[in-house]
């Protein structure tokens, strides 16, 4: 008979943490799930820890596989999945002993698509404690998602639909290829995924607990790399939201999400000119970035909150990517200085 949930877990270099990990889910009140380790080419002892849990528990199944990322982790645990729904949790956080208990009872009793908790966010790099906000109402159907959820997320309200991690799903809806994980990012997968799926699922349930615990590690963490695809995951999240503020008759949003993509992308220009990289690959997303026309044509009517923000705006409208660079490194040494 096959188990009520699968629980996967993609996973890359994090042996500090993955015994912890493993251990909060073995540890769930909730005993029916099945719970799949996927090892994405880890060249530490992430493969061995994962046999290890499977000698002893017969619920685990361990998949070795070539890294291909967190998104090809996640769909090869799909592929391998028994379970009527489905959840995710980071190899490197932890969850609560009864949150897939509380998840599976609202599923089952509402013949949900989608059950979203809170999630606690534990910086340890300035040793603060935050829990996300999810939605009051807490069952909403295909009209009411329509109608107020994505209306709401729109607007910057996210109820805690971000992650992947913090939810439980309907396998039915994830073996779709639509609704895959999408294996040539590298950046915001789940969030995505979240959204698309949004626009298709006919309930949803908001359960107010903070039941995942989420870590913000030091700067060594995985997550915390510099990536050079970040402009692309910016332009797919304004495309997107665009695409929806027009589908959803939301017009009076779209200048909110064009500010922020102006934003981010001028914040994503200083961070490439202070990173490691090297010279050439700098030039070349700096030119990437400022031969976009569209990100000229909107950058015309940016209203910048910044007088250093209304500076690179005048630059970038100039294309003139060496001063860009000598000013931001400037500003980035003063700032240094007067630490």
């Amino acid at each position: 008979m096959n188990p009520k949930i699968s629980i996967i877990v993609p996973i890359y270099n994090v042996e500090d943490y993955l015994h912890q990990s493993i251990s909060s889910i073995l540890n769930q009140t909730f005993k029916d799930f099945e719970l799949i380790l996927v090892n994405d080419g880890s060249t530490d002892k992430c493969g061995e820890i994962c046999d290890e849990y499977a000698r002893q528990d017969s619920r685990l199944k361990v998949i070795h596989k070539e890294n291909g990322g967190v998104s090809s982790a996640r769909n090869r645990g799909i592929d391998a999945a028994k379970g009527e729904y489905i959840g995710y949790v980071d190899p490197d956080d932890e969850i609560e002993p009864q949150m897939y208990e509380l998840l599976v009872n609202q599923a089952i009793r509402t013949n949900a698509d989608m059950v979203v908790c809170q999630m606690k966010t534990i910086n340890l790099n300035t040793n603060t404690i935050s829990v996300s906000s999810v939605c009051d109402e807490g069952v909403l159907d295909k009209k009411g998602i329509k109608e107020k959820i994505i209306p709401a997320i729109l607007d910057k309200k996210y109820f805690s639909l971000l992650s992947c991690a913090n939810k439980l799903y309907r396998k039915s809806w994830l073996v779709k290829e639509e609704f895959r994980f999408d294996e040539e990012k590298s950046h915001g997968e789940d969030v995505r995924l979240n959204f698309k799926l949004l626009t298709h699922i006919n309930c949803i349930v908001f359960v107010s607990k903070p039941l995942y615990i989420y870590y913000i590690r030091p700067r060594s963490s995985l997550t915390q790399m510099f990536r050079e695809d970040l402009y692309e995951y910016i332009v797919d999240t304004k495309n997107s939201a665009l695409f929806l503020c027009d589908q959803y008759k939301l017009e009076h949003l779209k200048a909110k999400w064009i500010t922020e993509y102006i934003n981010n992308t001028l914040n994503y220009l200083e961070s490439v000119i202070t990173s490691n990289l090297e010279a050439r690959r700098k030039e070349g997303i700096l030119k990437r970035i400022m031969e976009d026309q569209n990100f000229i044509q909107l950058l015309h009517n940016y209203q910048a909150s910044s007088s250093f923000h209304r500076l690179l705006k005048r630059l970038c409208l100039n294309k003139s990517r060496l001063i860009i660079q000598l000013v931001v490194k400037a500003k980035f040494i003063l700032r240094k200085i007067t630490a």
